[in-house]
């Protein structure tokens, strides 16, 4: 389970520490790709399989649906990682994560995000005890989804 987050410095060429406490549930096979809200997501092989189940393309499959499956595969990478743990993050996923100098790494229980510390910083500040009680009321109204 990936939880907490971290902040980490990227260098001139693009690379950046994965947390530690990440990388031990990141195999061989993780992928890295484009996510909702301007994030990166880190997927562990077996959650990335279970991704490439729900977007199949078939015959049947709806235009805005077929749209959503080429940008996914085609923004998707494997995590390769150096001898240090670094990750490195194309110009694509930097721009599209807004992630400049430092990149923020957040456990989402089953994956990890990544996104750039302005993005981060904005959505936490924004987020006072009271509204993030609003949250958690408005979520828990909702049937919880497993998948």
């Amino acid at each position: 389970m990936f939880l907490g987050q971290y902040r980490h410095q990227l260098d001139s060429k693009g690379r950046v520490a994965v947390p530690a406490q990440f990388r031990k549930g990141l195999g061989r096979g993780s992928v890295i790709a484009f996510g909702p809200e301007r994030r990166l997501v880190i997927w562990p092989t077996e959650e990335w399989l279970e991704v490439t189940q729900r977007y199949r393309r078939t015959g049947a499959t709806p235009a805005e649906e077929r749209e959503y499956i080429r940008q996914l595969y085609a923004n998707a990478r494997e995590v390769e990682l150096d001898g240090q743990g670094r990750l490195l993050l194309t110009s694509d996923q930097r721009a599209f994560a807004e992630v400049a100098d430092r990149a923020v790494f957040i456990g989402g229980g089953n994956c990890v995000e990544v996104v750039g510390e302005g993005i981060w910083d904005a959505e936490t500040a924004a987020l006072s005890p009271e509204a993030f009680t609003a949250l958690h009321d408005r979520v828990n109204q909702s049937p919880v989804t497993t998948a």
